[in-house]
């Protein structure tokens, strides 16, 4: 008999081992480790997330930190739901291109609750995290493109927060195979609308997967059973078209996932980094009051993105008129350019004169480059600038230095710049979780 790929893919996650691991990808884990917790640090002071984490952790006591909420803690499916829901808040956290959404902030926070008070084991840690975003993008590339309205945040991650939690706690195969698909099971009938539309149930998509996983585990351990092939079997209805199930055991231990994420410096949705890069790149020759119109060329699905008048930050993230005005008028693209407050008047006027349209060419080249050319005409002319693939990829990658900035820039004004330092060093290692649990927190 055959075997089959969520059984090779489980007994994948639940025996994986450091010394298996290549050293580059034990770095790899450290730098995107660093980056999400950069990104959940930043993002817990977003007034909904940090109410919310108060709401728990002044009730519901537990062992379990929440992120900057001023060293609380909670139970570790609440904090998890939590942290996860600050590591989105601000579209900053890391992403992979061939799952066509986030595994890092699917798998650190139910990783980071489970285990900060279960082991001091750096090596555990890391082929902990490394178990779960492996299963995470498989199950992603198995499933495909999603159906039309589908958002990718809180539909296969929950199978990788699984695998993470199961190779954390030493789960057999069986075991973890049962968890992933009990995860599969509650996968989220999430929308995409909620981002495009600005409705911020959407920032808690990938923190209902991390509770979810821990949920799943724990079932699992109990004695639940998962369906046969439960991971395809309870996501199918979210695929486009056919499953591919072999993609789930293709290229285990040779070919590591996480080697081909991406990172972001852009606080706005993937789908808009190239015309931001393409802004960047302008920007120093056009005076953004000469502006007559911008034309953005782009691939399908970033071509959706098109509201000009967004009614909140979140909305905001996910507008290309609106991104490339306000990249234009403050010359920057960070957290602030996209803030409640940085939606005025004189960035709505610019942003109902950028149009987006579909390039064709440009369509052609996608998924392997998702592109855009930003043209923009001004009473003396016309300039235009075309990029490939967005910055932070495998075709354009950061320096760690840019990396390190972002983190800092992030983390220094909510925990100090002493403690965002030995943050950066103990991340990049990466520490064991309790301790940068304590040093992420406030």
């Amino acid at each position: 008999m055959p075997p089959e790929p969520e059984r090779e893919l489980a007994t994948f996650a639940a025996e994986v081992e450091t010394d298996m691991i290549p050293d580059r990808v034990c770095d790899r884990v450290g730098l995107t480790v660093a980056d999400t917790l950069g990104a959940i640090v930043a993002g817990s002071t977003d007034d909904a997330v940090d109410a919310l984490a108060r709401r728990w952790t002044d009730s519901i006591s537990g062992g379990a930190t929440v992120i900057g909420a001023d060293g609380g803690e909670t139970v570790p499916p609440l904090a998890a739901l939590c942290n996860g829901a600050a590591g989105t808040v601000l579209e900053l956290d890391e992403g992979h291109r061939f799952a066509a959404g986030h595994p890092a902030i699917h798998v650190l926070p139910a990783l980071l609750a489970d285990a900060e008070i279960g082991y001091g084991d750096s090596d555990a840690f890391v082929r902990s995290f490394v178990a779960g975003y492996e299963v995470a993008v498989r199950t992603a590339r198995t499933l495909g493109t999603l159906r039309s309205g589908y958002h990718p945040h809180g539909v296969w991650g929950a199978v990788g927060g699984a695998a993470a939690v199961a190779r954390s706690r030493e789960l057999d195969p069986e075991t973890t195979r049962s968890a992933m698909a009990i995860a599969a099971n509650y996968a989220q009938h999430t929308r995409f609308e909620a981002a495009t539309e600005g409705a911020t149930v959407r920032n808690a998509y990938a923190g209902m997967s991390n509770l979810a996983a821990l949920v799943a585990v724990d079932q699992a351990e109990a004695g639940f059973g998962g369906l046969r092939n439960g991971v395809a079997r309870h996501l199918e209805h979210a695929a486009a078209g056919d499953i591919d199930e072999s993609a789930l055991a293709a290229g285990l231990g040779d070919r590591w996932e996480i080697e081909h994420g991406y990172f972001k410096i852009h606080a706005a949705c993937r789908y808009t980094h190239p015309a931001l890069d393409a802004v960047a790149a302008l920007e120093a020759e056009v005076d953004p009051s000469a502006v007559e119109s911008v034309r953005v060329e782009t691939y399908p699905a970033a071509a959706r993105l098109t509201e000009p008048r967004p009614r909140n930050q979140l909305q905001a993230k996910f507008s290309i008129p609106f991104a490339v005005a306000t990249a234009l008028l403050r010359g920057d693209s960070g957290p602030p350019a996209f803030t409640d407050e940085a939606i005025t008047p004189e960035a709505i006027a610019l942003a109902e004169r950028v149009t987006v349209a579909v390039g064709d060419d440009i369509a052609a080249r996608a998924p392997e480059q998702r592109g855009a050319r930003v043209t923009v005409e001004t009473a003396d002319g016309r300039r235009s600038q075309e990029v490939a693939a967005p910055r932070g990829g495998e075709h354009n990658p950061f320096e760690e230095a840019r990396l390190e900035s972002k983190f800092r820039n992030l983390v220094v004004p909510v925990i100090g710049a002493d403690r965002a330092t030995t943050l950066w060093e103990r991340a990049r290692a990466p520490a064991p979780p309790r301790i940068l649990c304590t040093l992420a927190s406030r």
